[in-house]
Parts: structure tokens; sequence; C-alpha cells
């Protein structure tokens, strides 16, 4: 990799502190299935950061930044992903409504009867999704008071990875991995915004 720095012991337990939380967060969420909601989401980052101190493996001080990283990395990726599954979603209903059209009189009272066909219809993993990003950002609305509501990110902070571009010159950088944000590669700005 071109100019990636040795990092430091701090950058080191940061990271590692980082994936731990993400990790259990993820984990609590996958759990989670359909009862996504602001406290659920709310109760596991509590939750994971809480185990990560009794382990005390990291300090105080950097549970608290990696917290708040994690915050802003899951309020910023809801964000951009929930109107791409809102936008498959209304899709999917409008074929199934258009397939209930062609079906008739008979099958518009046996659908209309028993709506869980509409949510049978749908991809489960859409549906998970779905709820997902929905619970998210619910959750993302009610932190709009404590996180940085602009969600930018600047060079140097960790992210759990995925695309970010440059406010200066709209340059894109992409994160395969959790990680610290380079400077822009074409401007050598500090600022991005997740893309």
């Amino acid at each position: 990799m071109k100019n990636e720095k040795k990092k430091t012991p701090e950058v080191e337990e940061e990271l590692a502190a980082y994936e731990k939380l993400r990790q259990q967060v993820s984990k609590t969420l996958g759990e989670l299935n359909d009862r996504i909601n602001t406290e659920s989401i709310t109760n596991a980052m509590e939750k994971a950061m809480e185990d990560l101190k009794k382990m005390g493996e990291h300090s105080k001080e950097v549970i608290a930044r990696t917290g708040e990283t994690l915050k802003k990395d899951i309020a910023s990726s809801a964000s951009q992903i929930k109107p791409k599954i809102d936008q498959d979603i209304e899709e999917t209903r409008q074929d199934f409504n258009r397939l209930q059209n062609k079906g008739g009189a008979l099958w518009r009272e046996i659908s209309t009867e028993a709506e869980y066909i509409t949510k049978l219809s749908l991809d489960k993993g859409g549906a998970f999704l779905l709820n997902v990003t929905r619970g998210l950002s619910d959750w993302t609305k009610s932190l709009s008071d404590k996180l940085d509501t602009s969600l930018s990110y600047r060079t140097g902070e960790v992210t759990h990875g995925g695309e970010f571009t440059c406010t200066s010159c709209e340059a894109k950088i992409h994160l395969k991995n959790p990680g610290r944000l380079p400077p822009c590669p074409k401007c050598s700005k500090s600022d991005f915004k997740r893309s």
C-alpha cells in the first residue's frame, strides 16, 4: 500500500477497541431480528461498551471515543442505505400491486383478507434490511442532538470502512476494512462525508 504509515500503539489500541465494539454490537443487532428499534440499539451499544470496559483491555477514554465513532458510522451508513432500501421495497410493492390487479377480483380479495401475503412476497432479506434501517434511522434521529449532525469525517478518524467523498474536491476513498481515514488522495484535504 502506498504511503501507509506504521500504526502507533495508540492507533492499534483504538482500532482493536473499535473492532471489538463493532463486532459485539453487530452480533447483538443480528440476534434481534425484527425487534430492532431505538431502545434495542441504544441498549446494544451501552452493553457492548460496558462489556469492553469490564474486560479491562482498553482505557475508558478509548472506549468512549470508539463508541462515539461507531455511533457516527452506524448513523451515516443508515442515512445512506435507508433511501435505497425504501425505494426497492416500494418497487416491490408496486410490482405486487400490478400482479394483484392482473389476478382479478378473487386474487385481490384473498390478498386483502390475508395481508401477510404481501409481507411474505417481500424478500426476507430485504424485509430484514428494511427493518434494520428503519430502526437505525429512528435511533439516529433520537441521537441527533448528541451526534455531529453533519456526520462529517476527518482524516485520522477511525471508521468501520466504506466509501467516503472529499468535501473539497469530491474524490472518493474506499476503505475495505476498519481503519483511519487518510488525507484525500487528490487534494490532500481532510474533510469527508460518507457516500
